[in-house]
Parts: structure tokens; C-alpha cells; sequence
């Protein structure tokens, strides 16, 4: 197992640096650089030489990009992402508050989609092929192809504007505390609970209904055991392990949708902070959450593969 745990680390890590090189391109080494966003094209039009050689040293623009890139991400590894460029504000004080904001909206979404999740994929799979059965996956595949705007939208015409209950638009500060922002953000975590309780009942329903179909629970009910007993004893752990690696590949789509979520409720998170971003063309912010996206993805990734190898040793020698 330990060998196991070494070989996935390494590998991860080096996805992980891939990520990095990539991110450092996108935003770095293609054309346009800092000093277009520092400056406007009339302002560099009037520049002398000097001045703007002078310039463009103070953003670092004059060393190789492998020297930046380096510089960059050894700063990045020890908390330090740099200052934005129009200001030369601290980035971690900028997405400091909005990460801890977006983590919370992570957390919440989780437990109490996880539950409903599975609850609704033990329901589906205990009454297959009839009305609980139909009524789950047709509310999955709805919730599965609508997006998140849409779906968001449609919360706030119902629950804000025909039924005044809750907020259209958060206006809490970042800093506010996390039972202040949840008090007013119920219609965002409910948008991305509905698409996220539509991808896992899905996968739920499919494991389980594979589980029930295998040898070994159909020798377990020729022993007498009920079958709900049967679901919960045998059948759900084993369709664990292949919704482990799919659930994980959902973060990353999870991800895309928080950040539009943030966006329609004007929730104090990274979303916001990395669509004023790159409206600002502020590439330090940028690459700051772009990288901590990469980070999130391969973390959830690595722990998946992990508790994959924990509950079969099948997947230890690979």
C-alpha cells in the first residue's frame, strides 16, 4: 500500500507541474503581455525606449520566461503568488477570503448532496424498472442537462421574485462570517446541489444495480437477507469503488459551474474574483486560481485513487 500511495503522489505531482507549465503559457508566453494591461496602446505609442525598457524590467518582463516561471512557482509552492499589477496589492490578500467563501459553498453542497444522492440512487436501484425508479432518473437527466445559469435563473424567478423568500443577489461582504453568507445564500447552494444530486444518482443507480446483478449478491440473498439489507451490507460498498474515479472526474465540472453560480448570485468567491480578473486582464490572480483549481482537481483525483486502492487490492498493482 505504501508503494501505492508513493506512485500515485509522484504521479500526481507531476500532473500537477504540467498544470503549472500550462497555466504559465496561457497567461504569460502567448501574445500580450503585462505591460499592455499596465499601460494603454496610446500610452505605449508615447513611450520613449528607455521608459518603457524601464517599465517593463518593474513588471519582469525582460527575463526568460523559464526564469519567471520558476520564480513563480517555487513563490507559489510557499504561499506567495505575487502582486496584481494595477496596484501591487498582495494576491493572497485578494483570494484569500473568496477561497475560504468558496470552500464553504464546496462543503455545504457536499453534505447535503452526498445524502440526498444516495438515497435516491438506493431508491431507484431497490425499484428499478418502476415508478421511483422512472421518477429518479428522469429528475437526474433534467437536472443533468440544464445548466447551471439556467437553473439558477429559474430558482430566482421562483423563490425571489414570484415568492419573495430568499435574496435574488447576495450582498454580503467576503469577509462577512460563514453563518451570515449561508443565512443569505440558500438559492446558490441549492443550484449546484440540483446538478450535482443529478450527476451522482446516476452513478449510484448504475453501481448499485451492477452490484445486485454480480455472483457474490445473488449467493448473499440465497441466504435469506432482505433486500434492502442486501443493498446496504453488500451491493452499495462495492459500487463505491467505480463511482470513486467518476465522482472525481465531476469536480472539475464542479468547478466551471461554481464559478458561474458565483457569478448569477454575486456570491463573494473565487468565481467573482477570477471573472473581475480577467476582465482586468490581472494575470497574477489568474494564475493564482487557475493553479488552486489544478490543485483541487488532482487532490480529489489522488484521493480517489487512494480509496480505490484501500477497498480493492485489485488496483494496488496498477
Amino acid at each position: 500500500m505504501l508503494m501505492t500511495f508513493l506512485r500515485r503522489v509522484g504521479l500526481y505531482a507531476l500532473t500537477l507541474l504540467l498544470a503549472s507549465m500550462l497555466v504559465f503559457i496561457a497567461t504569460e508566453v502567448l501574445p500580450g503581455d503585462a505591460l499592455e494591461v499596465s499601460l494603454t496602446a496610446d500610452e505605449i505609442a508615447m513611450m520613449n525606449p528607455e521608459d518603457l525598457a524601464r517599465k517593463r524590467h518593474d513588471l519582469g518582463l525582460d527575463r526568460p520566461a523559464p526564469v519567471r516561471y520558476f520564480e513563480w512557482l517555487t513563490g507559489a509552492m510557499r504561499g506567495d503568488f505575487g502582486k496584481t499589477i494595477l496596484g501591487g496589492t498582495p494576491v493572497v490578500e485578494i483570494i484569500r477570503e473568496p477561497v475560504k467563501n468558496s470552500l464553504l459553498l464546496a462543503a455545504v453542497t457536499a453534505l447535503v448532496a452526498i445524502p440526498v444522492s444516495l438515497l435516491l440512487g438506493i431508491v431507484a436501484a431497490f425499484w428499478r424498472g418502476r415508478l421511483p425508479d422512472t421518477l429518479a432518473s428522469m429528475g437526474a437527466v433534467i437536472g443533468y442537462s440544464i445548466p447551471e445559469f439556467a437553473s439558477g435563473n429559474l430558482l430566482v424567478l421562483v423563490f425571489a421574485i414570484w415568492i419573495p423568500v430568499f435574496p435574488a443577489v447576495i450582498l454580503a461582504f467576503a469577509d462577512a462570517p460563514p453563518s451570515a453568507l449561508l443565512a443569505v445564500s440558500v438559492l446558490p447552494v441549492a443550484t449546484i446541489v440540483f446538478g450535482s444530486i443529478a450527476h451522482l444518482v446516476q452513478l449510484i443507480r448504475t453501481g448499485l444495480i451492477e452490484s445486485l446483478a454480480s455472483d457474490y449478491v445473488e449467493r448473499a440473498r440465497f441466504t435469506g437477507l432482505g433486500e434492502l439489507r442486501l443493498i446496504l451490507r453488500h451491493a452499495l460498498p462495492a459500487s463505491v469503488i467505480p463511482a470513486l474515479n467518476s465522482a472525481a472526474l465531476y469536480v472539475a465540472g464542479l468547478l466551471s459551474g461554481i464559478v458561474v453560480v458565483e457569478k448569477v448570485f454575486g456570491y463573494p468567491g473565487l468565481g467573482m474574483i477570477l471573472l473581475q480578473a480577467v476582465d482586468k486582464r490581472e494575470v497574477p490572480i489568474v494564475q493564482a486560481i487557475s493553479l488552486l483549481a489544478a490543485l483541487a482537481v488532482v487532490s480529489m483525483n489522488l484521493l480517489a485513487d487512494l480509496a480505490v486502492a484501500a477497498l480493492d487490492p485489485r488496483a494496488r498493482s496498477r
